[in-house]
Order: structure tokens, then sequence, then C-alpha cells
């Protein structure tokens, strides 16, 4: 694999808004989670990877499911701290918390089951590199599921109007051109949607 860096720009970010992720904006309702969740065939025998965990948005929606373990894995050493805060002593072992970047994931080779993406893909800045260590760890017919509660072009405005430099580059492309670019890093697309409230693909490692 060539040369990565950790994307400590981004770690920084994420880091300063840490303390007050919880109430920056309305979260999901549950069922409209849960309702996405159940499209992933999620089980007792699964190990789930949440990429991009934050503070933990999914974890207990995901555990609703009972898998075998999930790995919640953020840039963000803040953003973990509240999530270990939250849900160490409620999940216990089959809660592992990984420090890490998705460019680099330091994971063993068809590991995982699921690697679900929840609001995070914008902010891959070399988007076939991060999809190709997620293609490394995921076992065959494993399932890459990149999706946001709300819209493309809201997603969009969001970031296109921080006021950081990075994060206005961090922008959603259509599903179309997503599809395309999962496709030919080894994945079988499956299922997608791109309207106004709501942005997925969900794809399968061949």
């Amino acid at each position: 694999m060539q040369d990565v860096k950790v994307d400590l720009a981004r770690a920084e970010f994420f880091d300063e808004f840490s303390g007050s992720w919880d109430t920056h904006g309305p979260s999901p309702e549950p069922e409209l989670v849960l309702t996405f969740l159940r499209k992933l065939n999620i089980d007792s025998e699964k190990t789930v990877l949440d990429v991009g965990t934050g503070t933990g948005l999914l974890v207990p929606h995901i555990f609703s499911f009972d898998p075998a373990k999930v790995i919640a894995m953020d840039l963000s050493v803040g953003m973990l701290e509240k999530l270990r805060g939250k849900y160490s002593s409620r999940f216990g072992a089959k809660l592992e918390i990984l420090h890490g970047d998705v460019h680099l994931l330091n994971l063993h080779d068809s590991t995982v089951d699921i690697a679900l993406c929840n609001g995070v893909y914008p902010h891959f800045h070399n988007k076939p590199l991060a999809l190709s260590q997620l293609q490394r760890v995921l076992k065959k017919g494993g399932i890459l599921a990149v999706n946001h509660f709300a819209g493309r072009q809201f997603i969009n405005k969001i970031h296109g109007s921080s006021s950081h430099d990075l994060i206005r580059q961090d922008l959603l492309d259509p599903v179309m051109i997503l599809s395309e670019t999962i496709a030919g890093c080894g994945f079988r697309v499956k299922e997608w949607r791109d309207d106004k409230t709501e942005f997925y693909l969900i794809a399968e490692k061949i």
C-alpha cells in the first residue's frame, strides 16, 4: 500500500466539536435508522465496522440486532472518548473502540461482515484508497453501506458553508457517480437512494 499519513487536519477539526457534537442538530428518528439497518441483515454471527462512528449515534441501534461484535472506529480521539463514556459499560467486550483512519485500516483481511459509513464518506480525502481498505477487510460477500439520514443537497450545503477549508471540499457526489466509484473498487451495487430526504448505497464485496 502507498505511504499514507493519518488525516490529522480532519481529526483536529472533529476533536474540537466532540464535546458538543451530540447537541448539533436533530438526530434521525429511531425508526428511520432501524429501517435502514434492517437492509444490512445484521445478526448474531456478524461483525459490524462502524466507520466514522463519532460519538456513537448508530451504536445502540446496531446492537439492537444482536451482532457478534461492533467495531466503532473514528479518526477523532475526542469523539471516541465520548462514545466510550456512553457505551463501554453497556455493551462490554462486544464493543471494540478503534482509533484509526479508514485510509490505513488497522484490521486483518476478510474479518468484517458489514462496513457501515454513516455520514462520513465525503470526508474520505482519497476515496478509492479508503474503499480499497474497506474491500480488503470485508469478507467475500460482505456488505458496504454508505449513507446519510438527509438529502445530498442538504449535506453539501452544510459542508460547503463550513469555516474550515478542508470541510468545504468534502462534498457528496450524486449516487450514480458513487456507484461507479464503488463498483470500480471490487463491489457489486445492490441498492441505492438519492433524494431530498435520504442518501444511501448498499454494495456487496465480489
